[in-house]
């Protein structure tokens, strides 16, 4: 019986709520009438202000006409009630994330309105995550002024104690701009990457402007995006779901810089004779057992090091011919280069198939070749972890082309190299374009994974260069196994892929502490400034650390001119890469910003710890640092709204922004496949970051 009574006055009490609510929805405000009113982004201005809500609260009054920014400050109150919890929490919503100056807040002045005494203030970029910012401030009776840091929010939750049936009223609040930066959803770049057929989205996203000024604020009648990971197929426009999806590794789009980006966009890949859709840019060349094998570092657990050991697995990692006859390996130094060591790993997954003698030549023309003798060398055991097998000493040889001819193997049918290092007179890696006569062309095994992630890159001149990274499955989760170089001709303002020229790279390295170094994350053009290409990576050991390399503009495919920044200079080995700062994501940008705010910085653009959704920026004096720490700029949402949501590769869009005015994208993911479907997911999302202009 006692349950039933309870019941029945639930019941009753609903009743009533739902009539007061009925009474409250008829209540009506008087309108305030239109005004000149005008936001112009400048410091000490009035922030506006789009919602109140209190959703543990009764609110009474005309919310419209409390945030009106004209209204008169002794008019439209509103009253908090009939809080459910034990505060008032109060959320006041911004539509952006503005820096903060000062908030001013009014009581009502009644009698018959408890006073608010003691107020606590939170502060949140995206409305999930709150930061107490003020805690139990003791209130005026009637106007309080409280001052912040110039801290950013897009939200504010003021929370202060409820009593029972009382009523709280607040007369009126007032936010005021700060100085530092606004962040705007870009909602006009994002929806214009949503799309509901051909190209429905991508993973990765870089641009270029195609007459080759990267820098801030660039004119442009040409943007080429290129992408990882590709989705094409239709979206059923009803449910937002992909239909019948085909998934290729690399794409790309171009924009009109002369029409809106909402209709500018016209996105590109490669198709087979069937007019299957496939990615423009293929792996091939640096598939199964290509002579380019033995200058890359997969394969041993430290790179450019004589002391390096090898693995007895060859498919991906070393060179092997289908026969013996007539075998060359021509290595291309780029321009005469000094050598002093040759140091060779023979064929190890099978050592009866590795070479036997060779005779070595030298030449600074690649055609009148000199002699430099006959070597021995012996077979690899097969073990895991395999020492080099030969040493060559040479003494004054300076030269641009070095020939290995393969005179015998110990398999009269098969013969093939484990890998290869060169060292200089004074010690440092020498890197070469490397060719044979001949190579097993066939691909199989894990070698049939492999596919390119399209890094950072460039348009130097009529060329279009990008650093792919060739990515193969190991277990269930993927490896990144080698960074190559992509060149394509610019023919009227489009890229020709089918075009395009493959080559290797020394930009993925083994560090002697382990960990693991690669370059193409970001690219910045200082010719303007010093001469220089500065082209970022990070190395990852114990977090992913910011390195960098550079390189002249008419020397940027000689990767034996290339230097790596170690600390205190430039070094010509790459594993002496020094860690910048920690923290950032594999893909990213470092611009220089010309005027404004930070005249005179580089301004380091990342997504912290890479999946964080923590957009962040760093600022420097120099292309190479010290960067200082890093600033929060917003924080990305689609984990939460998302099924299985993720965010990750922040960067910049410099030729795209303009002084004082960035565009900023960030990739959105998941780690549920079957959320895949979901259109929303699988295409990136651009804010905009706004200086605030001076009074």
């Amino acid at each position: 019986m006692a349950n039933i009574k309870k019941l029945a006055e639930f019941l009753i009490l609903l009743v009533f709520m739902a009539a007061l609510l009925s009474c409250q929805s008829d209540v009506t405000y008087p309108t305030i009438a239109p005004c000149e009113w005008e936001f112009t982004e400048t410091m000490n201005e009035q922030i506006p202000i789009v919602s109140v809500t209190a959703e543990q609260s009764t609110i009474t009054g005309s919310v419209e006409n409390f945030i009106h920014p004209c209204k008169p400050e002794r008019e439209h109150a509103l009253l908090f009630s009939e809080s459910r919890i034990k505060t008032h929490q109060v959320i006041v919503s911004l539509d952006a994330i503005y820096p903060i100056q000062q908030l001013k807040l009014t009581l009502v002045n009644d009698d018959e309105i408890k006073k608010i005494e003691t107020l606590s203030i939170d502060f949140s970029l995206n409305g999930i995550f709150y930061n107490r910012v003020v805690e139990n401030k003791i209130l005026d009776p009637e106007t309080t002024i409280i001052p912040f840091s110039n801290e950013s929010a897009r939200y504010l939750r003021l929370v202060f104690p409820a009593t029972g049936a009382d009523a709280y009223g607040i007369q009126d609040l007032r936010l005021f701009l700060g100085d530092g930066l606004i962040v705007k959803e870009e909602t006009e770049w994002t929806n214009a990457f949503l799309r509901y057929e051909f190209w429905t989205g991508a993973d990765g996203i870089f641009s270029f402007n195609l007459n080759g000024d990267d820098t801030l604020g660039a004119s442009s009648d040409s943007t080429l995006f290129i992408f990882s990971d590709t989705m094409v197929g239709d979206v059923n426009p009803s449910n937002g779901l992909r239909q019948s999806n085909r998934m290729i590794n690399n794409s790309f789009a171009y924009y009109d810089g002369t029409t809106p980006v909402s209709s500018g966009l016209d996105f590109v890949y490669g198709l087979t004779d069937e007019q299957i859709p496939k990615s423009p840019f293929l792996p091939d060349y640096y598939l199964g057992f290509p002579a380019n094998n033995l200058l890359d570092s997969d394969g041993l657990n430290c790179s450019f090091d004589p002391e390096g050991l090898l693995t007895n697995e060859a498919n991906g990692i070393s060179w092997l011919s289908p026969n013996t006859d007539h075998l060359e390996l021509i290595a291309d130094f780029y321009q005469a280069v000094a050598l002093k060591d040759i140091y060779l790993w023979n064929f190890n997954e099978i050592p009866d198939l590795g070479v036997e003698e060779f005779e070595l030549l030298s030449s600074n023309d690649g055609i009148n070749w000199t002699s430099l003798g006959v070597r021995s060398i012996q077979k690899a055991s097969g073990s895991q972890e395999e020492p080099m097998s030969l040493r060559v000493t040479l003494t004054d040889l300076t030269c641009r082309y070095l020939k290995i001819r393969i005179l015998s193997g110990y398999d009269s049918n098969r013969v093939g190299l484990g890998k290869l290092l060169f060292l200089d007179s004074s010690g440092n890696p020498v890197f070469a374009e490397i060719t044979a006569t001949d190579q097993i062309p066939e691909v199989t095994g894990n070698e049939l994974t492999g596919r390119l992630w399209l890094q950072d890159g460039i348009v130097l001149g009529d060329y279009f260069y990008c650093f792919p990274l060739l990515v193969k499955d190991e277990g269930s989760l993927f490896r990144v196994t080698r960074i190559g170089l992509i060149k394509v001709p610019i023919v009227d303002s489009r890229i020709d892929f089918e075009q395009a020229v493959y080559r290797s790279t020394p930009l993925m390295s083994i560090a002697p502490d382990g960990g693991e170094i690669y370059f193409g994350a970001g690219v910045m053009n200082h010719t303007s400034e010093d001469g220089y290409i500065y082209v970022y990576g990070y190395k990852d050991l114990n977090g992913r650390h910011l390195v960098v390399a550079r390189v002249l503009a008419d020397e940027f495919e000689n990767f034996n001119a290339w230097t790596y920044y170690d600390g205190t200079g430039w070094s010509s080995n790459p594993v002496h890469s020094a860690p910048l700062i920690e923290g950032v994501s594999p893909e990213l940008s470092v611009t220089l910003i010309p005027s404004g705010a930070f005249a005179g910085k580089y301004m380091l653009v990342a997504e912290q710890n890479t999946t964080s959704g923590r957009i962040v920026y760093s600022l420097a004096d120099h292309p190479e640092g010290p960067f200082s720490p890093f600033q929060l700029l917003y924080e990305a949402t689609e984990h939460v709204t998302l099924r299985g949501g993720m965010t990750y590769n922040a960067k910049m869009h410099p030729h795209l922004s303009s002084y004082g005015n960035y565009l900023i994208s960030y990739n959105v993911n998941t780690t549920i496949l079957s959320a895949l479907v979901d259109v929303n997911i699988y295409h990136p999302r651009f804010i905009r970051v706004i200086e605030v202009k001076k009074p």
